[in-house]
């Protein structure tokens, strides 16, 4: 009796075939990649909106203060080189459960592992007791820290540290920025890849008004006192600067993790991504802290 045999594919056939797949992977992969970017600018925004309403709950039981950039010490070591000094993201800890809510799911750094790090950038276990010091030290959340809690040196005492806010003092929370994405470091070379986490503080790129005067609060702390304003020495560092082509404060250590946009958070609570003319608008933003911030409406950064 005759079988009928099965008719298999010609060679033409199998190409055609193929080719139809490659062009439906070259369509869906950036559809894919999209969709995955935009899970993770969402996830970003929501966990910089809890960590604000955590802020929002320290406040309340600490007289209306915004918390400690660093609890500092006496004749402490500086800033970022682990207790008994305590970063910002360790005194709010009680208020948040989860710790991924300090990081940013785009920065591929942001894992426990990842950021399980000293400050010189060597590993520790997870069961060093600066561990959470050392994870809240690289969140991706940097503190507007300049005008809610800036670093001071006290000469008198000795004190390294720094000095919290009254929330009172702000004009308008919904247009103040808390938060904003950070880096901790960035590779030599063309690209400058961030690494390392983020950084638990960013730099303001202006600190005085139009007329040079210092803008509260540190007004109160540059008047000639026994307390000394502190920072990072270069405020932004509008590329190319002279020293260093891939500096980490290109933009006083905030960096635009969604498509050269910046999660940002208010003191109000609320979270939103934004470009980067939302964090210089007001500004003339120039290095170390040599512009002006002339328009107190539009700028973000300070207590006006």
């Amino acid at each position: 009796m005759r079988t009928k045999l099965s008719r298999a594919f010609t060679l033409i056939e199998l190409l055609v075939v193929i080719a139809i797949i490659a062009i439906l992977a070259a369509v869906l992969f950036p559809v894919f990649a999209q969709a995955k970017e935009a899970a993770k600018k969402t996830w970003c925004i929501q966990n910089f909106s809890q960590m604000g309403k955590a802020v929002e709950m320290y406040l309340s039981d600490n007289n209306d203060y915004y918390p400690f950039s660093n609890s500092g010490s006496i004749g402490g070591p500086g800033w970022g080189f682990g207790h008994p000094d305590y970063v910002w993201g360790e005194l709010v800890q009680p208020y948040f459960t989860a710790w991924r809510l300090p990081r940013c799911p785009a920065d591929p750094n942001a894992t426990d592992d990842g950021l399980s790090l000293d400050p010189n950038d060597n590993p520790v276990p997870h069961t060093d007791p600066n561990i959470y010091y050392y994870w809240m030290e690289r969140s991706n959340l940097g503190m507007n820290y300049d005008f809610l809690s800036p670093w001071i040196y006290n000469r008198r005492t000795r004190y390294v540290g720094s000095k919290p806010t009254l929330r009172s003092e702000m004009t308008a929370s919904s247009a103040t920025l808390l938060f904003v994405d950070s880096i901790w470091y960035r590779t030599p070379g063309p690209n400058g890849t961030p690494v390392g986490g983020g950084n638990w503080v960013v730099e303001a790129p202006c600190v005085r008004d139009e007329n040079g005067k210092y803008l509260a609060p540190l007004d109160r702390i540059t008047n000639g006192g026994d307390e000394i304003w502190q920072n990072y020495g270069t405020g932004w560092e509008v590329n190319p600067a002279p020293n260093d082509r891939n500096s980490w404060l290109e933009f006083g250590g905030c960096w635009p993790f969604h498509h050269k946009r910046f999660t940002a958070a208010f003191c109000d609570t609320h979270a939103k991504v934004v470009p980067l003319s939302s964090l210089t608008v007001g500004c003339d933003v120039l290095r170390r802290f040599a512009g002006a911030a002339y328009n107190g409406e539009d700028y973000l950064w300070d207590l006006r």
